[in-house]
């Protein structure tokens, strides 16, 4: 029997109390906030064929990618970092410092000399930028309801994509006509903007929990809401023994999930699958003879593609079942596996330049289209229905472990792209080809497991 006493007063008692106004003025600020990680995250990568280039630099194809590599191991603790804080001290307080930090260590990248110093600050660039992710997955616990977590997290989505667009298409093409390093700090500069934005406009919580709309309260009334993990407590306010128990609860019950293990073997792949795009220029310039500029505004078709799926794919997600789902994203990833094949092979099509040229702005288009979803939203989502109240440390945990593998691949990707871009493409679809069956595995145990926490 439900317990009636626990449900939310119908909308109809409540005149002027929920406001999903509010709502979307809190996504709106995060949205700004998450876009400008992003064209953070992405002007090294823009910048890469440039510093690849400079004469006053000695940076090869394997030295980039041991920058970018140093830059995804920063990632990967901000991850940690960055989950821990906002359990702690909630969603904006950690986001804004996040943001303000990324800002600062762009502004070092764009004046620094030494292959070190490029490796320093960006693993401190990217640590501090991987504080928004789990930020906002607090804050959207805060304020919606759990069957509306796929929207809204597809909507934030897109902020990534947005962001990534204004990075590569919108401020590549300003390479044409500025210094890499300006472009550099002109990032910065806008960062500092975004910053006091973010920081004026979001709002941790609704003064009132009736204020995340009619129906099941967010972390409240929603069977997916009550999972065992809810009585596991991190102790912060007590001691440091009462913290090392907390661990000792939570990360077992995490451990011990089939289901846990299931989308982290899956976002290993997606993840090098998606930083591909840190590739893409370089890519498109050495096998098309494109220019830098006209490399960096093609790699924009793959966060175009991203921008349309993942604002779909949320609403999407939210009307199938996890087993009909299972059947769409393995559908996204076959299409993505079959565009990573069709790069192999296009040096033997015998096609002219403008041919390859326009064949590749289509299979990155297609690529973001499918990838996308699959990399976002079943993680994102899952994170919140398992983590309960501690969603930001597990999608930090999830994401750090992703980001780890792809430290790894990309530590050894320079080297064989600079020895043969066919072999990095091969080892790059056999990633696709594994991470098609772990993300269909995760998303038909997704019914088994909902099942259980409904019951429970």
């Amino acid at each position: 029997m439900t317990d009636t006493s626990q449900q939310p007063t119908p909308t109809s008692q409540l005149p002027g109390r929920w406001a999903p106004n509010r709502q979307w003025a809190t996504v709106a600020s995060m949205y700004v906030g998450y876009a400008m990680f992003m064209v953070l995250r992405m002007i090294p990568t823009v910048t890469g064929p440039a510093m690849r280039e400079d004469a006053t630099l000695d940076i090869d194809l394997g030295v980039l990618g041991r920058i970018f590599a140093l830059g995804t191991c920063g990632a990967v603790v901000g991850k940690f970092v960055g989950g821990l804080a906002a359990d702690r001290w909630g969603g904006k307080w950690t986001f804004t410092v996040g943001l303000l930090l990324s800002v600062a260590f762009i502004g070092l990248f764009s004046v620094s000399t030494e292959v070190w110093m490029f490796q320093a600050t960006l693993f401190m660039a990217l640590l501090a930028k991987s504080f928004g992710w789990p930020s906002m997955a607090k804050i959207i616990g805060n304020w919606f309801r759990a069957d509306h977590y796929g929207r809204v997290w597809g909507v934030l989505s897109t902020s990534s994509r947005v962001g990534t667009l204004v990075a590569t298409f919108g401020l590549g093409a300003l390479l044409a006509v500025m210094p890499w390093r300006l472009l550099l700090a002109v990032a910065a500069g806008a960062g500092v903007l975004a910053v006091v934005y973010f920081a004026c406009t979001l709002r941790e919580h609704p003064d009132d929990p009736l204020d995340v709309g009619p129906g099941d309260a967010a972390g409240g009334g929603h069977p997916l809401a009550r999972l065992p993990l809810s009585t596991v407590t991190w102790g912060w306010e007590t001691d440091s023994a009462t913290v090392r128990m907390g661990w000792a609860g939570a990360l077992p019950y995490f451990f011990s999930s089939r289901q846990f293990w299931l989308i982290t073997g899956s976002l290993m792949g997606l993840t090098v699958l998606w930083d591909f795009l840190l590739f893409v220029p370089l890519y498109l310039k050495d096998t098309l003879s494109l220019t830098v500029s006209q490399a960096s505004m093609a790699a924009s078709a793959f966060p175009l593609g991203s921008l349309i799926s993942v604002l779909v794919g949320g609403y999407v997600f939210d009307r199938l079942t996890r087993e009909q789902a299972a059947r769409v994203f393995s559908l996204l990833l076959t299409c993505a596996t079959g565009c990573v094949a069709t790069f192999l092979l296009m040096p033997h099509l015998g096609l002219s330049g403008g041919a390859l040229t326009a064949l590749s702005v289509g299979l990155l288009f297609l690529f973001g289209v499918c990838v996308s979803p699959c990399y976002y939203i079943p993680m994102s989502v899952f994170s919140i229905e398992f983590g309960g109240p501690h969603s930001g440390f597990l999608i930090a945990l999830l994401d750090a472990i992703a980001f780890g593998g792809n430290a790894l691949f990309y530590w050894f990707a320079g080297e064989i792209a600079e020895a043969s871009w066919q072999l990095f493409l091969v080892v790059l679809l056999t990633v696709s080809v594994v991470s098609l069956v772990l993300t269909y595995l995760f998303l038909r145990g997704e019914t088994g497991r909902l099942a259980e926490a409904s019951d429970g």
